[in-house]
């Protein structure tokens, strides 16, 4: 992207991929690039193989700290919701954090799990957002079955491709992972066949399973987790 879009590596890493965030370093948009970032890249630039580049990543992860979630976002579990904005919208995310035992987080066997927690979410933001008028959600996970039976019909029928992808965060990248955190190696394949062929002014399409953008009314949410 860097070579092809003729801009600096380190922009390109910022804009293109969630290293920074991963890194603990916060996100691009909210301010200049960190120093801690800056060293990153330059000492990658100066390295001539992949595989350095590589061991050179993991090195610095490794010393980084954490990715810390804004201050205000709210988290039961899997889930996590953001304060509603001006227009009555509540954002809501998922991240795997139950599948220490093996088992995949969106299994038949968890769904009970699953639903407790948006039960509890939703709970709290009738009694703490009593303004909240709709939820909205935007990632790769929309594509599956596993994870739009959580929700209302209406919501998971309501996806469709948003006109922009921000390859910051994690609503694209995490389809490579299994529970695990291994690669998928089907997935990795067809992104690395239709990376040869990418549009820099729209890279996310290059993504085996695209971002969908989902939403629906709020009481949607109350009247299916009787909250």
């Amino acid at each position: 992207m860097a070579a092809r879009a003729a801009i600096p590596l380190a922009e390109s890493l910022a804009y293109n991929t969630n290293l920074q965030r991963r890194f603990g370093l916060g996100d691009v948009e909210l301010g200049p690039l960190p120093p801690e970032w800056l060293t990153y890249v330059a000492a990658l630039e100066a390295l001539a193989s992949t595989e350095q580049r590589l061991d050179w990543t993991k090195t610095f992860y490794v010393t980084a700290p954490d990715d810390v979630p804004p201050p205000d976002r709210r988290a039961f579990s899997c889930f996590s919701c953001d304060p509603p904005d001006a227009d009555g919208v509540v954002r809501i995310h998922f991240s795997n954090r139950d599948s220490a035992d093996g088992i995949g987080p969106l299994s038949c066997a968890k769904m009970p799990r699953r639903l407790a927690e948006l039960k509890a979410m939703f709970a709290f933001v009738r009694k703490t957002w009593p303004a909240a008028r709709t939820v909205q959600g935007g990632s790769w996970l929309y594509n599956l079955d596993a994870y739009r039976r959580l929700f209302p019909a209406a919501y998971g029928e309501s996806r469709s491709p948003p006109e922009r992808v921000r390859l910051r965060g994690t609503s694209s990248w995490d389809q490579f992972l299994d529970h695990r955190e291994a690669v998928k190696p089907d997935l990795r394949a067809a992104f690395l066949r239709k990376i040869e062929t990418v549009d820099i002014a729209a890279p996310w399409r290059s993504f085996p399973l695209p971002a969908l953008r989902v939403a629906a009314p709020i009481e949607l949410f109350y009247d299916l987790y009787e909250v």
